[in-house]
């Protein structure tokens, strides 16, 4: 079937509006601030869609934070495909870095290319946009389809992920058959996720004057240690397993270290306990369960480890999350329909690779083996950075990706 219509229906002014006015609204959770949260980006959003006429539910996750769950349905029955796209975004750090207004969405023109700048103007509310206008263009033009497009737009994907776990807890994704999780990458189709493991250590202490260590008990020494053990276990997994096609190396990351965990810091004060905290990200190879055991027989051997001039120490670990890599085959339809889209919308052949971090994703695919694919507008190695930015033009094709790979999946047109 021709879908010229569709395309046609596609309000590219009304899409870029969109992005502008969402990305204007501050929506970086941080529970020290009152007021910092999705709940204005929740309120805007369910209500155009609700304006368009989509089935819209407001899904409260937690206090001020809430999913919305919403569905355009097709005239038969039919499979479930879904688009998830986060509400949350990180913090801007100090506004005096950035060139450009962090909420402003200011348009300019560079290189004879229209650049939008703004907090999550890439990562990634303008894909979450493209998604809904998708939907809208697919309604909008009265286009025959089967089954349902489900709009997921769950809050706190940049923090422990609460909101799609809710999602799934809730049985909104039981009949989902395909999931597009809207993410910059290039416009890259990438059939990999990367797993994360995040995991916290604590060293007990005992506080004591810097100038009289042997009154105290330094946790420091035995913190040491155990994170240059854990370098060297990353060494050996990178040995071990290799450079993956799509995702790369493996890596084990201490990312916090703080000692003492609370209070504050001295220099002539040994503290009373030391705390890190592990950015583990694993590749296929990899088992988590394995990687979990074996940081904890090295700190058992440490531990226990005698001799004159060894410090002993205690510990605690804990693991705080723990998300496996994934992968979706090339010949699952949901891979095949969006690259049909793809070089229909681009006129060539679509790039496959691996999503280098995390994303909500990781959740679907586990729930259920749902086959995941994530795409979208946006440079995959600007989320997060200052002057955050994103090609306009790029969010207006993937609107047009998505669209029709809705279309081509449920009405299962991937060979024609």
């Amino acid at each position: 079937m021709n879908y010229g219509n569709v395309i046609e229906k596609l309000d590219e002014e009304g899409l870029i509006k969109f992005t502008s006015d969402i990305v204007q609204i501050p929506s970086v959770y941080d529970e020290n601030i009152e007021g910092a949260n999705e709940s204005e980006v929740t309120k805007y959003v369910s209500k155009f869609l609700k304006k368009e006429g989509f089935e819209v539910h407001i899904d409260k996750v937690e206090e001020g934070r809430s999913n919305i769950i919403a569905f355009l349905r097709g005239d038969k029955k039919g499979k479930t495909i879904l688009f998830e796209g986060h509400q949350d975004v990180v913090s801007i750090g100090d506004e005096e870095d950035w060139t450009h207004n962090p909420f402003g969405a200011e348009i300019v023109e560079e290189n004879g290319k229209k650049i939008m700048y703004g907090r999550g103007v890439n990562d990634t509310k303008e894909n979450m946009a493209a998604a809904i206008f998708a939907a809208k263009a697919i309604k909008d033009s009265n286009v025959d389809f089967r089954g349902n497009i489900l709009l997921c737009i769950p809050v706190d994907e940049e923090g422990m992920m609460i909101g799609i776990k809710d999602c799934i807890k809730k049985g909104w994704l039981d009949d989902v058959d395909a999931a597009v999780v809207c993410e910059p990458e290039d416009k890259q189709l990438c059939i990999y996720q990367k797993g994360a493991l995040r995991i916290e250590i604590r060293v007990k202490g005992k506080m004591a004057h810097g100038s009289m260590p042997l009154t105290g008990k330094n946790p420091n020494w035995g913190m040491a240690k155990i994170i240059n053990e854990i370098e060297k276990l990353e060494f050996l997994e990178k040995k071990r397993v290799g450079e993956h096609e799509y995702l790369g190396w493996p890596s084990f990351t201490p990312t916090v270290v703080k000692s003492p965990e609370k209070g504050v810091a001295q220099l002539n004060v040994i503290p009373n306990n030391s705390f890190i905290t592990l950015d583990i990200r694993t590749i296929p190879g990899q088992e988590h369960d394995t990687i979990i055991n074996q940081i904890r027989a090295i700190i058992k051997k440490l531990e226990e480890k005698k001799s004159v001039d060894y410090k002993s120490f205690e510990t605690e670990m804990e693991v705080i999350d723990n998300r496996p890599w994934t992968k979706t085959d090339k010949e699952e339809p949901v891979v095949k329909a969006i690259g049909k889209a793809y070089t229909d919308i681009e006129h060539k052949e679509p790039v496959y690779n691996g999503v280098p971090g995390a994303t909500d994703g990781t959740f679907i695919k586990a729930w259920e083996n749902i086959p995941v694919i994530v795409t979208g507008a946006g440079a995959r190695d600007v989320p997060h950075q200052i002057d955050e930015w994103v090609e306009v033009d790029h969010i207006v094709d993937v609107s047009k990706i998505y669209a029709l790979t809705a279309l081509y999946f449920l009405n299962e047109e991937i060979d024609s």
